[in-house]
């Protein structure tokens, strides 16, 4: 079988949750599959193929096009022009691990995975730009043309039976691996002394939310730890720490995966705490560095973090705060904690996800 998979979604070089979905997918697939033949397609005016020449494998080719985007992009939508098997030859399937507007011939087997629908859910947090380019990129229409979905999660597959009312039946739920792993998987032996708050930099994520949990947590403490918060740049600019707060709260941007997994084994428990998540990919690597989870009861982390998540309603800052004083008071439920996270973690597996994606792509090309 001849697979085409679109990559466009790596070229930005982020590791945002997309992002390591199709990472830690695609290094799986590539390593128990040597059956099937790859065409890995991305397009760019600048050179990226630093960003998306990732994987390796005897059965795999790269097809990258040097068209200005823009321009590919309008072109694929308003003309259908050029037929993406133009440029990588017949496929016998397509795969989109996260839907950019493509022209494909009309039978040609398509799936597509959906990540989440926040964009139609909570469109407040998004900008007006960000809300132009998903009506641009009509995921509605991706997914009615697609022959079978992938959601991450049974939300996910909710959302899309309720707000696009796709078939349950065309839906394959596959949950995917706990992130990326870049190091030996062990847990930190030093002392943990930050709580870890890692998220994209954007309203969604609830940032202000953690840093006025932080403040009442201060004010409950005897020995308050520190605040780290970490992760990619959003579009909300540099996230504004009160003054009173900035000796006790570190912002760390744009980190690598190293530099992230160093900061799970180091803290001393993670604060998820997001208005709406499709999957939730850091609550799973902070359980997979057995950290006690503070997490919002909210879309797919209810799912997700049924069996070690503590849950709290992220519009109130005081249950944040509450929880993180009681797992620093209370060393038996803080142990009892990490240990069910770690538990949790090893129940998700990029194999397992690579082998149940494989399946799916037979059955779109029966």
């Amino acid at each position: 079988m001849r697979v085409g998979i679109d990559i466009r979604a790596l070229m930005e070089g982020k590791t945002t949750g997309v992002e390591v979905y199709i990472r830690g997918l695609l290094q799986a697939m590539f390593a128990l599959d040597q059956k099937n033949d790859y065409v890995l397609f991305a397009n760019s005016f600048t050179d990226v193929s630093s960003k998306v020449k990732l994987f390796s494998a005897p059965n795999l080719r790269y097809v990258v096009s040097r068209v200005p985007n823009k321009l590919y992009v309008s072109s694929q939508k308003l003309f259908g022009f050029p037929d993406l098997e133009k440029m990588t030859g017949k496929l016998e399937v397509f795969f989109s691990p996260h839907w950019r507007v493509t022209a494909l011939r009309r039978n040609l087997p398509t799936v597509v995975t959906f990540h989440d629908l926040s964009f139609e859910l909570v469109p407040e947090f998004f900008t007006r730009r960000q809300r132009y380019w998903h009506r641009f990129m009509n995921f509605r229409k991706a997914a009615t043309r697609s022959t079978r979905i992938i959601a991450v999660s049974e939300s996910t597959k909710r959302d899309l039976v309720d707000l696009y009312a796709v078939k349950p039946e065309k839906i394959r739920v596959v949950y995917p691996g706990p992130g990326l792993v870049v190091a030996p998987d062990s847990v930190s032996s030093g002392e943990r002394d930050y709580f870890l708050c890692f998220a994209t930099q954007e309203p969604r994520k609830n940032l202000e939310g953690a840093l006025a949990a932080y403040e009442l947590y201060r004010r409950m403490s005897r020995s308050p730890r520190r605040l780290v918060i970490a992760g990619s740049r959003g579009w909300i600019g540099k996230l504004s720490v009160p003054p009173r707060l900035r000796p006790y709260v570190e912002l760390r941007s744009d980190v690598s995966e190293l530099e992230k997994t160093e900061l799970f084994r180091s803290a001393f428990a993670f604060i998820f705490v997001s208005f709406y998540e499709g999957f939730g990919f850091p609550a799973l690597e902070a359980a997979r560095s057995e950290l006690p989870v503070i997490v919002s009861r909210v879309a797919s982390l209810q799912e997700i973090a049924r069996d070690f998540g503590i849950f709290i309603n992220p519009f109130r800052p005081a249950q944040i705060a509450e929880s993180m004083f009681a797992l620093e008071n209370d060393q038996p439920w803080y142990e009892d904690r990490a240990r069910k996270a770690r538990q949790a973690s090893e129940k998700y597996s990029w194999e397992r996800a690579a082998r149940e994606t494989l399946n799916i792509f037979s059955e779109a090309a029966r």
